[in-house]
Order: structure tokens, then C-alpha cells, then sequence
């Protein structure tokens, strides 16, 4: 009896497992009782398998958007278009180190600087220098002065070559001075303060070499003036010296000589004939 209970319990529990493996298994089939959505008639089946299922339509894949942020769009180059340089005009002569003579013949005075004048110690070295700066080339002439000309008819202007301030260079150089702005009456002008701290910082170089002292050499000491030696006295009469003239003789405290009274008389000449000498 054990042995039959034994069989049937390992029986069923073999179908238990076929069941569930052909539930499992592809092929296996669903019934459906009742009617479906379509109409059908209770009884009929709906199967679908694993490996329609598995080979059904294929699905497509959600666009996966980049994460590299697209190239930044480059805008065509432009070419600044460069402001226009001044032509310039050219210097016909350097009358000293701050005016010049300009194409037609206008005269330029170069504004806020002062250098020497014709004559003057410096004149010759500030002129040149000036010229250095300008080497033949044009310069450009930029108003800026309270006045557009001064009282002799010349132009006020900064003077420019390439874009160098040459009145600051000269003072820079040491061969001018900061001059005729807002200090001395002539009116403040735009570039005033850069050209007084300019000055402030540049020692003038406006020094003409002085021609060393001459002295002359010591002459011989002159000599001695010698004691006047008297003369001895004379042989034949006589009692004073006997000297060559009466310069002489009155000279060492000697004459007047009397014709017939002293015998000196005869010793020199009576140019008067008065009867007289030494007198």
C-alpha cells in the first residue's frame, strides 16, 4: 500500500514538471475561451510563439542626441580699414632749434620750447640737433596753441615726423627749454605739463667750451736803480764832485756855479750865457 501511495505521489510530480516545461517550452500554446476583440468564436486559440516574438518587426533605435556642441560659427574676417596718416610737409631750412621753414615758405614755431638765439651760446648745436630729428623727411604740423600764430606772423604748431613729438624731443635733448605757455602769458597749451616735467628732468646741454686764461710769463725783475755814484773831484780847483751835466750835479744836491766865484762853473755848460750854471 506504501509502495502504490509511493508511485502515484512520484507520478504526479513527474507531470507537474513535463506540464511546466511545456508551458515553458517554445510552441507552447495558450487557449482562450470566450469571444476576443476580434469576433471569434469561443473555442478558437491564440498563439504566439518565442521565436515570432523574438523575429518580429524591428524596432528603431531612439536618436541619441550628440553631447559635442556643434563647431562656433566663425565669422569671416573683416579688415579694419587704418585711419588715414597726415602726408606731411616737407621742411625747406631750420632757421634755429624751434622754427622752421615749411614748403612755400611758411615759418613754424614750434609751440611751448625756447632755444638760443643766432649769436647765442648753443644756437649752432640746438639748430643741428633739430635737423638730426627731421633727416630730410616731412613733418607733420598739429595746432594746438591758444593762438594760431604769434606776432611775427609764424604758425604755432607741434611739429611731428612718424609720430615723434620733436618740440619734447628737444627739450628731452637738453638743447631747449619748456617755455612761452600758461606760466609767461602765452596761454596754456595741450602738452604744457609733459614738457615742464620733461624740462624739470633734462639738464640743459647748452655749454660753449670757454678758451682757457691766459697768463702770461713773468718778466725779469727789473734791476735795482743804483745808488748815483759821486764824481771824485776834479783836479785843478774845485771843491765839489765834478759830474758829467748839471742834471746830475743838481740831482745830488750840488751848483748853482757864479761865473768868477766858483771854480765849478767851468765844468759845465752855460747854455743861457747869463754867467750862471747848475742853476
Amino acid at each position: 500500500m506504501t509502495r502504490l501511495i509511493r508511485s502515484v505521489v512520484g507520478l504526479l510530480a513527474a507531470l507537474v514538471i513535463v506540464t511546466g516545461c511545456l508551458d515553458s517550452s517554445p510552441g507552447a500554446t495558450k487557449s482562450t475561451q470566450g469571444q476576443d476583440a476580434s469576433g471569434s468564436s469561443p473555442g478558437a486559440t491564440e498563439t504566439s510563439s518565442v521565436s515570432e516574438l523574438s523575429q518580429g518587426s524591428p524596432t528603431t533605435a531612439p536618436a541619441v542626441e550628440s553631447t559635442t556642441p556643434p563647431p562656433p560659427e566663425t565669422a569671416a574676417p573683416t579688415t579694419a580699414t587704418p585711419a588715414p596718416v597726415p602726408a606731411g610737409v616737407a621742411v625747406e631750412s631750420i632757421t634755429d632749434g624751434d622754427t622752421i621753414r615749411v614748403a612755400g615758405g611758411v615759418k613754424v614755431r614750434l609751440i611751448g620750447i625756447d632755444t638760443p638765439e643766432r649769436g647765442q651760446c648753443g644756437y649752432s648745436e640746438a639748430a643741428m640737433h633739430l635737423a638730426s630729428l627731421i633727416r630730410g623727411r616731412n613733418v607733420v604740423l598739429v595746432p594746438g596753441a591758444r593762438d594760431d600764430a604769434d606776432k611775427y606772423g609764424r604758425l604755432l604748431r607741434y611739429v611731428e615726423v612718424e609720430g615723434v613729438d620733436l618740440n619734447l624731443e628737444m627739450i628731452r635733448s637738453g638743447r631747449a627749454i619748456a617755455r612761452y605757455d600758461s606760466r609767461d602769458g602765452y596761454g596754456r597749451h595741450a602738452r604744457q605739463d609733459d614738457y615742464i616735467a620733461a624740462d624739470a628732468a633734462s639738464p640743459s646741454t647748452n655749454f660753449c667750451a670757454q678758451a682757457p686764461a691766459t697768463t702770461a710769463a713773468p718778466g725779469p725783475a727789473p734791476a735795482p736803480l743804483a745808488s748815483p755814484t759821486p764824481a771824485a773831484p776834479a783836479a785843478g780847483g774845485g771843491t765839489d764832485p765834478r759830474f758829467g751835466t748839471c742834471k746830475e750835479a743838481k740831482a745830488n744836491g750840488f751848483g748853482p756855479y757864479v761865473q768868477g766865484v766858483n771854480p765849478e762853473y767851468g765844468w759845465y755848460r752855460d747854455g743861457d750865457r747869463d754867467g750862471t750854471v747848475c742853476e
